[in-house]
C-alpha cells in the first residue's frame, strides 16, 4: 500500500556529516553539500562510502540544493528524512487506520505548555496522537531512539498525564527498517524514555509500530511487528 510519493533525483555516495543537518556527499565526481533532516545519529547509516538517494530541493534560493532522502543498507533503502513524516502518518491513518477509524484529524494540537503531532476524532471521543521515526536496528530488533531525547520523554510524559485523566492516547513508531520484527526502547541510549515508556504502556498508552518501504519511488505500509515493553 503506498502511502506517499516522494522520488528520489539522484544517486550519490556518503561521506561524511559535519553537523546533525549537513552531509557532505560525492556527486558526479564532486563534492556537494546537502540537507540532512533527521535529528538522530543513524549510527549504522553513515558510513563513508554508504550510497544515498537525493532529491532536489525545491526552492532555488536554499543553501543546499539538495535533501538526502535515503541511505542503502543491507539491500534495501532506508528512509531518513523526518520532514515527511507527518504527511506519511496522516495518509497511514486515513489507508491503514492503525488506531481505528476516525472523523476528522487536526494537526499540532496543544497540550500543557506543549504540542504532540495529531488529534483524531472518534466515535469514542478525542485520541492524542504522537509519532516517532525510526531508523536504527540490530538484527531482527528495531530500536529508538539512537540518540538520548528529552524532548521524545516530554512527550511520553504529556501522553501518560492525558491517559490518567481520562483521555485516550498514542503512540506511533514509523520503522524504517525492513529487517525489524519487533521493536524496544533503546534503554542503553536512554533509560528514561525507556522507563518512560513502559510507565506509558502500563498506564494504557495505545502503541503500534508499522514498518514501512521506501523504494525510491515512494513510502509503502509493510505491516505491523510488536513492541517490547
Amino acid at each position: 500500500m503506498m502511502l506517499f510519493r516522494i522520488p528520489a533525483d539522484t544517486e550519490g555516495v556518503f561521506l561524511e556529516r559535519p553537523n546533525r543537518f549537513l552531509a557532505r556527499v560525492e556527486l558526479e565526481g564532486r563534492i556537494e553539500e546537502v540537507h540532512l533532516h533527521d535529528p538522530g545519529r543513524l549510527p549504522d547509516l553513515t558510513r563513508k562510502g554508504c550510497p544515498v538517494l537525493l532529491r532536489k530541493a525545491r526552492n532555488p534560493r536554499r543553501k543546499t540544493r539538495w535533501d538526502l532522502l535515503a541511505f542503502r543498507i543491507r539491500d534495501y533503502w532506508c528512509f531518513c528524512h523526518s520532514g515527511y513524516h507527518r504527511r506519511i502518518t496522516a495518509n497511514l491513518l486515513f489507508e491503514a487506520h492503525p488506531f481505528g477509524d476516525f472523523t476528522d484529524l487536526k494537526a499540532e494540537p496543544r497540550v500543557g505548555e506543549g504540542r504532540l503531532d495529531f488529534l483524531l476524532e472518534t466515535s469514542e471521543g478525542p485520541l492524542y496522537l504522537e509519532v516517532k521515526g525510526v531508523t536504527w536496528a540490530k538484527e531482527e530488533v528495531a530500536l529508538f531512539p539512537d540518540a538520548p531525547t528529552e524532548r521524545g520523554t516530554r512527550h511520553l510524559r504529556a501522553l501518560i498525564s492525558l491517559v490518567r485523566s481520562g483521555n485516550v492516547a498514542g503512540l506511533l513508531f514509523l520503522v524504517f527498517r525492513q529487517e525489524a520484527r519487533r521493536l524496544r526502547a533503546a534503554e542503553e541510549i536512554d533509560p528514561a524514555f525507556a522507563g518512560t515508556l513502559r510507565e506509558a504502556l502500563r498506564s494504557g498508552l495505545q502503541a503500534r509500530a508499522a514498518v514501512l518501504k521506501y523504494d525510491g519511488q515512494g513510502v509503502f505500509f509493510e505491516r505491523y511487528i510488536p513492541i517490547e515493553a
